[in-house]
């Protein structure tokens, strides 16, 4: 096996080309480090240094354990840091990406709770569309996504889901209220108000209309939710949309939610993802827990 010591003597005398030098910094003979060398070479099965005018100089078997040694030093010390960070989270940054949707109630009762924990750590949150949210996350202007309906992609993870089935929105006093569930046939000819392209919700819409084979008759296009549900709950208009995206106008008696019975409809999410390839900050996990937490439904 492997000593951490020797490996520390090898590699000091591969930075310094020199026994005499590696022992002067470890205060031990050259002796005893030659041994140790001696020893890993033994273990190794091949030579790890040449003797050369210049010094004591690594064979290729050596670089590639110098390589090595030094590629672990530098995880070890990602660990402390790490481990330092989780246990002293200070300060630091959380870089979020959301859809509108979650910018209500659902967001901030998070932000606020976690910031009661830890008042060092502050928040960048950026709103956009959901295709928008999965290229800031991959480009790392974001760490953490908050989308609807994410589709699948390589250089994506898919952290957690939370279970949004759609909803038909609209005023209480409106006729499709007292219905228990709607199907997307009992929207033709219904005048709705719908977000624009760059949300999630309107893909899942457009895609559940076209299997149903109605046309919606589409009186609005926006790209402010707040603006589409203040249009239905003052006027005979529809919209769709997930049922965090209108909880607070809901409870105030303000819109009412129907269910949508379509496959696709009842199945959809809200998708917390992060890059594959990148590494996230102590405190954007320190965040992705109570995230995660609310998927779990805790």
């Amino acid at each position: 096996m492997l000593q951490p010591q020797a490996l520390r003597y090898f590699a000091e005398v591969v930075r310094t080309g020199s026994l005499r030098r590696a022992s002067e910094l470890f205060f031990v003979a050259p002796s005893a480090i030659s041994r140790q060398i001696v020893n890993l070479e033994q273990e190794l099965g091949a030579s790890l240094f040449e003797r050369s005018p210049r010094g004591m100089l690594p064979t290729e078997a050596g670089r590639m354990l110098f390589e090595f040694v030094r590629d672990s030093d530098h995880r070890i010390e990602r660990i402390r840091s790490d481990l330092h960070d989780l246990t002293d989270l200070r300060r630091g940054m959380v870089r979020l990406a959301v859809i509108e949707a979650v910018t209500g109630d659902f967001l901030p009762a998070l932000m606020t709770r976690f910031s009661a924990e830890y008042p060092g750590i502050d928040f960048h949150v950026e709103v956009c569309g959901t295709h928008q949210i999965a290229d800031r996350v991959v480009g790392e202007s974001a760490e953490i996504g908050l989308a609807f309906d994410v589709l699948s992609r390589e250089d994506l993870v898919l952290q957690g889901r939370l279970a949004q089935p759609l909803q038909v929105i609209c005023r209480p006093s409106h006729p499709l209220a007292r219905r228990k569930s709607l199907r997307m046939a009992d929207l033709a000819g219904e005048r709705m108000v719908l977000p624009d392209e760059t949300f999630g919700t309107r893909y899942l819409i457009d895609h559940a209309a076209m299997r149903a084979g109605v046309t919606l008759s589409v009186h609005c296009v926006a790209n402010s939710l707040q603006l589409l549900k203040t249009l239905v709950a003052g006027s005979d208009v529809i919209s769709c949309m997930p049922p965090l995206t209108f909880a607070h106008e809901e409870a105030a008696g303000l819109l009412a939610g129907v269910p949508v019975s379509d496959k696709s409809c009842r199945q959809a999410s809200l998708d917390i993802i992060t890059a594959r390839h990148h590494k996230l900050s102590a405190a954007a996990r320190a965040f992705l827990e109570p995230l995660l937490a609310k998927c779990k439904g805790r």
